[in-house]
């Protein structure tokens, strides 16, 4: 067998994907990111119901996803670079005032999810 060959070979073999520590975004949000997030309830916005709220759901499923591919690689560079890159920018974004969760205040009585921003749909065309 020639060194080529030997090099091949080794080309064609995947490492095996890293199982999931998670199942599902719910678990990791429960599990994992709430108790890595303590704030003060009265400086943060948060809904206890945060999946109630479509862009909260799908940015906390992305960071879920980039959690798990992260702590895959076995790589702590890596995993501090997540923290700076992606959990503290979104998590301060998510948990502002203006941010998704800015209607609720239980205090206030306030518990709804806000309607969408009013839309029209574009001129036939528009897009392309």
């Amino acid at each position: 067998m020639t060194l080529a060959m030997e090099y091949d070979e080794a080309e064609d073999e995947q490492p095996e994907a890293a199982e999931p520590v998670f199942a599902t975004a719910q678990e990791w949000v429960t599990e994992w990111f709430l108790p890595h997030f303590r704030r003060n309830p009265k400086a943060v916005r948060w809904d206890p119901q945060w999946w109630r709220h479509e862009e909260a759901g799908t940015v906390l499923e992305a960071m879920w996803g980039s959690w798990e591919a992260t702590r895959a690689t076995g790589d702590a560079g890596a995993m501090v670079a997540w923290f700076r890159d992606v959990f503290y920018p979104l998590t301060d974004r998510l948990t502002a005032e203006n941010g998704p969760f800015w209607s609720i205040h239980e205090a206030l009585g306030r518990v709804e999810v806000p309607d969408t921003l009013p839309h029209e749909p574009a001129p036939a065309g528009w897009f392309g």
